[in-house]
């Protein structure tokens, strides 16, 4: 009898390995997007997340495995909210229909990746060596991208570096997402070479945001000692003598040598000179759209506009800010819909997780200045699902110390 039950055990606990190494697989990379846009493969990414969804449900079945409460009274808070400014502002039509499909087809796929992730430190770690292998791709195709402009050309992301991601930004964020999950699975001799490489490949990407966030990531990863203050600072020296370089003769007599296209040779022009103005205009643009969505709030500060209120505008882009965009839907309320999701997945972080979870909430906070679509984009919400299942797992390691010690 214990056989058997030994044996059923074993067999789930190889199940969901697999499961958690595909998951990453196929969702951190955004490979799936990737190869249905590019029309390789017919299967939507909808395919896949229904696929994933039901292979969990065996999961559900074993004592060992569990959905942190935090994590499905946020799920059930918003699309409470979600359903009922739905039935309460109609007027967007279908529009407001298809932004709450995709905000209960985001809860369903938090709630299968966290069960899939759930309930054991060895498939964390797994997860985590598949996060540190999607990384490593991730860089080599920004690299590679970056010496051939067409190489990934199916996604018309507009000449700079994507790799498998829709967008050069969602590229960037996904480095240093996969960056905070994994450097401290390294030993410590290899984690400062491990951060720059991602860092190579978050500049190649051109994007404010993620650069950005790779610096203040760093900053965090140095404070918290996950990296090495006094080997840190040959780095900074050789940085500094990289960003010297940009404005020199050298500099652009190398870019001559690369066939980049205009986006791109606008984004160098503006980190060579940021005072200027006239540069590169997509700064503008991103703040003109954040104005509106502050005036629509500022109309209805207390119950907004309406979900999906920011999509019946006459503009092409939608806030490229997850705070604005949702307080245009839902008023003030709607600001702390992001925040609140950090918080339930990283309240209980204990040990090292703590410290990955507090790079994490910083970096998230941080990105939803920079991307509306933070809570629909798959590689950001299995991170979120990721965080609460390694939450959960370090919180009950420390009952069980605590246990042993009285």
């Amino acid at each position: 009898m214990n056989q058997s039950i030994n044996a059923n055990f074993d067999f789930l606990f190889y199940y969901q390995c697999a499961l958690a190494v595909a998951a990453i697989l196929t969702f951190f990379t955004d490979i799936n997007s990737y190869l249905y846009t590019s029309g390789i493969v017919s299967q939507p990414p909808l395919f896949w997340i229904l696929g994933f969804a039901v292979a969990s449900i065996p999961l559900a079945f074993s004592r060992s495995k569990y959905i942190p409460i935090s994590v499905i009274l946020w799920c059930f808070g918003f699309i409470f909210v979600s359903l009922l400014w739905f039935v309460l502002f109609p007027s967007s039509g279908e529009l407001a229909f298809e932004e709450l499909r995709k905000r209960l087809l985001a809860l369903i796929f938090i709630i299968a990746m966290t069960l899939i992730f759930s309930g054991n430190k060895k498939i964390h770690y797994l997860a985590r060596w598949a996060i540190f292998l999607a990384v490593l791709v991730t860089v080599f195709n920004s690299i590679y991208e970056f010496f051939n402009p067409g190489a990934f050309n199916a996604l018309g992301n507009g000449g700079r570096v994507t790799g498998f991601y829709l967008n050069p930004n969602s590229n960037g964020c996904a480095l240093i997402l996969g960056m905070i999950f994994s450097v401290t699975i390294l030993q410590p001799i290899y984690r400062l070479p491990f951060v720059y490489l991602v860092g190579i490949g978050v500049f190649l990407t051109f994007s404010r945001g993620a650069i950005l966030g790779w610096l203040v990531t760093v900053i965090i990863f140095t404070i918290t000692r996950v990296l090495h203050f006094n080997k840190l600072l040959y780095w900074i020296f050789g940085i500094g003598i990289f960003i010297i370089a940009l404005g020199s003769q050298w500099w652009e007599e190398l870019l001559q040598n690369f066939d980049l296209n205009a986006n791109s040779l606008e984004r160098i022009a503006w980190f060579q000179n940021i005072s200027t103005s006239d540069s590169e205009n997509s700064a503008d643009s991103r703040l003109e759209v954040a104005q509106l969505a502050w005036q629509m709030f500022m109309k209805h500060p207390f119950f907004g506009n309406g979900i999906g209120s920011t999509l019946i505008w006459n503009l092409e882009i939608s806030t490229h800010n997850i705070y604005l965009y949702y307080m245009a839907d839902h008023g003030i309320i709607g600001a702390f819909i992001l925040p609140i999701l950090v918080y339930a997945v990283t309240q209980h972080a204990r040990g090292e997780t703590k410290y990955i979870g507090l790079a994490f909430a910083v970096f998230i906070l941080l990105w939803g200045l920079f991307s509306h679509n933070v809570l629909e984009e798959r590689y950001i919400l299995i991170t979120f699902s990721f965080m609460a299942a390694m939450t959960g797992t370090s919180r009950l390691e420390q009952k069980l110390k605590l246990g042993y010690q009285l």
